[in-house]
């Protein structure tokens, strides 16, 4: 019977999941949701990145009060309503503890967003002096409702192996509307290597909301 409850309880979050997931239009955050119950906040120690927020829902039949030890927080959720505390709670990583009611001890533990930067051309091989539009998408490891803020990709460069990469260019991606409801993030540069080159991709920009991210290297080569 517990075990039943306890599937219901999961059933009942997913489905709420999957509508906080969608926001208004533009929104680039998404609901991580945590149940109120009779007997405490359902999981007590709640996982979201930077780029996603906890939002409490009371499914019991009294009124619960969250608050945060550090005091940034505190909200009052009624019977079978939903609240989250002020934009910008989550932007800083860290194990954030709460009380539910002054007695259930809980915690919120925020972690840098993951995200995910890819590299690819129409081709390996180019003749000598040829162009080469490289391109490539960003993305999250966490389902967005909207592709969030266009950050630069930095393009790195070398010969082989037994040089360093260096920077050579910045781009800024743009959102494809044409992929999906929100768009996706994707980037496009043209190249003129003169000899064999290997490139690579990097996301490094918002250290304090993301990880760094790599492309796997795309190496071109110089034939007739």
């Amino acid at each position: 019977m517990v075990r039943r409850r306890w599937l219901i309880v999961q059933v009942a979050l997913l489905g709420v999941l999957a509508v906080l997931a969608l926001p208004a239009a533009g929104s680039a955050f998404a609901g991580v949701p945590i149940a109120l119950t009779a007997t405490g906040p359902v999981p007590a120690v709640q996982t979201v990145s930077t780029v996603t927020y906890p939002l409490w829902i009371n499914q019991d039949t009294v009124t619960h009060t969250v608050a945060f030890a550090n005091g940034r927080c505190t909200v009052q959720v009624a019977p079978d309503a939903t609240a989250g505390c002020p934009e910008g709670f989550s932007n800083v990583a860290g194990d954030y503890a709460y009380t539910v009611d002054g007695t259930a001890q809980a915690s919120v533990v925020v972690q840098l967003a993951g995200r995910i930067v890819t590299l690819g051309a129409r081709t390996h091989k180019i003749a000598g002096g040829a162009r080469l539009t490289l391109h490539g998408q960003l993305s999250s490891f966490v389902p967005l409702p909207s592709p969030g803020p266009a950050s630069p990709v930095t393009l790195l460069a070398r010969p082989d192996r037994m040089h360093p990469f260096r920077r050579i260019a910045v781009v800024k991606p743009k959102i494809d509307h044409s992929k999906g409801s929100f768009g996706e993030l994707r980037w496009h540069i043209r190249v003129r290597p003169q000899a064999r080159t290997i490139y690579i991709a990097e996301a490094n920009t918002q250290p304090q909301t993301w990880q760094q991210a790599w492309s796997k290297p795309f190496r071109v080569r110089i034939g007739r």
